[in-house]
C-alpha cells in the first residue's frame, strides 16, 4: 500500500434509498457550503486533510454508491485488490432483498480490517449489543441515526477519515519498527550463533544443530560423527603472513571444509563450522560403521593438506583432528563434543599423530589431569617439584661431556610423576616459568657446589619451552640466577624442541641471539621430527642438534632410520654444529650412532635419569675407569 494510493479520502455509500444516496453525494461533495454556524468544520478539515482540501478549505472526499451489501461487499474486495482501499463504508442497516448491513459488515471487514464501518439506521429500537464482537475491532465500527443533518454527515466522515490516515500512519511506523527489530534480532542472531570471519556456524550453533541431528536420528544402526580440527603451526603463519593474510586463510579453510562434505553420502544434512580459534568442526549424520567414519576422516584430512594458494603464494597444511560420534560417545551434543575435544587434544600433544578416535581411557585421563592440577601450583610451591640428572657421553674419549637437567615431581607419599604427565599442565595453567626457573636455579646452585667441590666443567642443558620464548625478560632472568651462584654462563645450555622453535620463530629468533649473545648454549631436541625447511639451522646461533630417540631405537629395524641418522650427522657435521644422538638403550644402538658419527650419546644404555647423589656417584666411576663399567666395552677398546 502506497501513499499514492492511499491519500484520497474514498469513501463508499450503501443504502437501497436512491434520495439518501443522493444527500451523501451533496453533503460530501466539493460544492456543500455549511451555514456560518458551521464554519469551524472547514478549519477542522483543513488541519485534518491539508492539501487534500478545496481552496475553501473544504476536505475532498472521492464517493462511490452501491444500493445491495452484496455489492458493497464485492466493492471493498476490488478496492483492496486493487491497492486503493476505503476509509469509510456507511452501510444502510436495511436493503431487502438482500443481505442486512450487519452481514455485509461482517464479510466487508473479513476483507479490509482497517476500514471504518458506519452502520446507518432509522430502527428506534436499541442497537444490537457487542456489534464490536460481531465486526471487530469495536474502535472501528460505529452507529450513525438517520434521519442525519448533512453538517452532522460530513463531519463524522472528516472525522473517520482523519483517524483512518492517522492509523494508517502509526501502521507504517510500526511496520518500520518491525522490520528494523527483525533486522537488528536477525544481525545479534548471526553474532551470536556465526563466525564473522568465515560465516560458518560458530561453538554454540554447532553445539545445537548437533543436538537436532541426534534427536532426528531414529535408526540406532546409524552414526553422527564430530570431526574436530585443529590446524597445526597457525599461530606462526598468522604472525609471519600477517592477520588480513591469516583472515583469508581461516575462510579458504571453511570453504574447503564444505565442499568435501558436500561430496559425502549424507551431504544434504552434513554441517562445517568454526569451533574456536584455528579450530574447525565437521558433524557428520548416517554413518553406517567404522570403515565408512575412517574413509571420511581421510578424506576431510587430505583436503586440508591440499596446498592453498593465498596471495600468490603456496602453503601446506597440516592439522591434529580428534574423532568422537553419538550414539557410542554420549546421547547429548555436549558430551560428545567433549570426547572429540579430548581426542582433539591428544593428538596435538603427541607429535606425528595426526587423528586420535576417542575411548574411554581419555575421560580416566582427563580426570587425572585435573586431579593434578589441582596438586601442581602447590607442589611447586612446596619444593615437591625437583630436579634429576641424566649424562651425556662423549663417543670420542668415553668421558661425560654433557648432563640434561631433568624436573621430576616427588609427591610426600613418595610416588613420582613422570614429566610427560605434569610438564604440559604448567604449559596450560600458565606455571611453566615457575617451573622452569626452578629447575635452572637449582641446576645454577648445583653446577656452583659442584664447581668448588670437584672443578666441574661440563655444561648442564635445560629444557625452554614456546612459554619461556615469549617472555622478553629472559635473559634478564637466567643472568639474575647464574649471577647470584657465581656460575659462569658457558655451563648453561638451553634445549627447545624443533617444532618449538618453528611454531614461534620470529618470536624465538631475536630472542635466542640475544641468549647466544649473553653465552648460553643453544641447543634444538627432538631433531627430525618438525617441518622445517632446515633454512633456519643456518640463521639461528645453534650449536647442537639431538637427534630424536624415535630415529635412534628404530636403528636395528629400518635402514630407512639407518639413513635418516647418517644424514642428519652430516647435516650437522657440514653447519659446524655437534651431534647428539638420545634414546640409545643398547650397545648395538651405540656402536651404530659412534660410527654414523656422532659426537655424544645419551641414554638408559648410558645412564637413567638420576637424582644428585646417584648422578655424582655415577660420574665418579666413569672418572675412574670405563672399562668397568658396561657403557662402552667395543668402543674403548676400538679407541685403544
Amino acid at each position: 500500500m502506497t501513499p499514492e494510493m492511499t491519500s484520497t479520502n474514498r469513501i463508499l455509500v450503501v443504502d437501497d434509498d436512491a434520495m439518501l444516496i443522493g444527500e451523501y453525494l451533496r453533503c460530501l461533495g466539493e460544492g456543500f457550503e455549511p451555514d456560518c454556524a458551521t464554519s469551524t468544520l472547514g478549519d477542522l478539515e483543513k488541519v485534518l486533510f491539508g492539501e487534500d482540501t478545496d481552496e475553501n478549505g473544504a476536505a475532498r472526499f472521492d464517493v462511490q454508491s452501491r444500493n445491495q451489501g452484496k455489492a458493497a461487499v464485492d466493492a471493498v474486495r476490488e478496492s483492496v485488490k486493487v491497492g486503493r482501499p476505503y476509509a469509510i463504508v456507511f452501510l444502510d442497516i436495511r436493503m431487502p432483498p438482500g443481505i442486512d448491513g450487519i452481514e455485509a459488515a461482517r464479510q466487508i471487514r473479513e476483507l479490509d480490517r482497517n476500514v471504518n464501518i458506519v452502520i446507518v439506521t432509522g430502527s428506534l429500537s436499541p442497537e444490537p449489543e457487542d456489534l464490536g464482537k460481531v465486526v471487530p475491532p469495536a474502535d472501528r465500527i460505529f452507529f450513525f441515526k438517520k434521519p442525519f443533518h448533512a453538517v452532522e454527515c460530513r463531519q463524522l466522515a472528516a472525522a473517520l477519515c482523519g483517524k483512518w490516515h492517522s492509523d494508517l500512519a502509526l501502521r507504517r511506523a510500526n511496520d518500520v519498527l518491525e522490520q528494523r527489530v527483525w533486522e537488528r534480532t536477525e544481525a545479534l542472531h548471526k553474532l551470536a550463533y556465526y563466525d564473522p570471519v568465515t560465516h560458518l556456524p560458530n561453538r554454540l550453533k554447532l553445539l545445537d544443530e548437533l543436538q537436532l541431528l541426534i534427536d532426528a536420528s531414529t535408526d540406532s544402526n546409524l552414526q553422527t560423527a564430530v570431526l574436530l580440527l585443529d590446524i597445526d603451526r597457525f599461530s606462526f603463519l598468522n604472525e609471519t603472513m600477517g592477520y588480513k593474510s591469516g583472515t583469508e586463510l581461516l575462510g579458504a579453510i571453511g570453504k574447503r571444509l564444505v565442499r568435501t562434505c558436500q561430496d559425502l553420502p549424507d551431504a544434504q544434512h552434513s554441517i562445517v563450522g568454526r569451533f574456536g580459534a584455528d579450530e574447525f568442526a565437521c558433524l557428520v549424520p548416517g554413518i553406517k560403521d567404522n570403515n565408512e567414519l575412517e574413509e571420511i576422516v581421510e578424506r576431510v584430512r587430505t583436503s586440508i593438506e591440499e596446498p592453498f594458494l593465498l596471495r600468490g603464494r603456496e602453503l601446506y597444511l597440516k592439522s591434529s583432528i580428534g574423532v568422537a560420534w553419538h550414539p557410542v560417545h554420549g546421547s547429548d551434543s555436549k558430551t560428545v563434543f567433549s570426547c572429540a575435544e579430548a581426542a582433539l587434544h591428544r593428538s596435538m600433544r603427541q607429535p606425528g599423530r595426526c587423528v586420535t578416535w576417542y575411548h574411554r581411557e581419555m575421560h580416566n585421563r582427563a580426570l587425572y589431569e585435573f586431579d593434578l592440577q589441582s596438586e601442581l601450583r602447590q607442589a611447586l610451591e612446596n619444593g615437591e617439584i625437583i630436579t634429576w640428572f641424566q649424562p651425556q657421553l662423549s663417543l670420542l674419549t668415553g668421558k661425560i661431556a654433557g648432563v640434561e637437567a631433568l624436573a621430576r615431581w616427588l609427591r610426600p607419599d613418595g610416588t613420582i610423576v613422570q614429566p610427560v604427565d605434569f610438564v604440559p599442565l604448567t604449559e596450560e595453567m600458565g606455571i611453566s616459568d615457575l617451573l622452569f626457573e626452578s629447575v635452572l636455579r637449582y641446576v645454577s646452585s648445583a653446577v656452583s657446589r659442584w664447581k668448588a667441590e670437584f672443578n666441574w666443567d661440563v655444561p648442564v642443558s635445560v629444557n625452554l619451552s614456546a612459554h619461556q620464548l615469549r617472555n622478553h625478560k629472559l635473559v634478564e632472568i637466567i643472568q639474575s640466577i647464574l649471577e647470584k651462584d657465581n656460575v659462569e654462563q658457558s655451563f648453561l645450555n638451553l634445549e627447545l624442541t624443533e617444532t618449538v622453535l618453528l611454531e614461534d620463530l620470529t618470536i624465538a629468533e631475536p630472542v635466542l641471539r640475544d641468549l647466544s649473545k649473553y653465552g648460553v648454549g643453544i641447543h634444538i631436541d627432538d631433531f627430525g621430527t618438525g617441518y622445517s625447511s632446515l633454512s633456519y639451522l643456518a640463521d639461528l646461533p645453534v650449536q647442537t642438534l639431538k637427534i630424536d630417540q624415535s630415529f635412534v631405537e628404530r636403528l636395528t629395524e629400518s635402514e630407512t632410520n639407518a639413513k635418516v641418522v647418517q644424514a642428519i650427522v652430516a647435516l650437522g657435521k657440514a653447519m659446524g654444529l655437534d651431534v647428539v644422538a638420545e634414546g640409545v638403550e643398547t650397545e648395538q644402538q651405540l656402536l651404530m650412532v659412534a660410527k654414523y658419527g656422532c659426537d655424544l650419546a645419551q641414554g638408559f644404555f648410558i645412564g637413567k635419569p638420576m637424582m644428585e647423589t646417584d648422578f655424582l656417584a655415577w660420574c665418579h666411576a666413569v672418572d675412574q675407569t670405563t672399562n668397568d663399567l658396561p657403557i662402552l666395552p667395543a668402543l674403548a677398546s676400538e679407541n685403544g
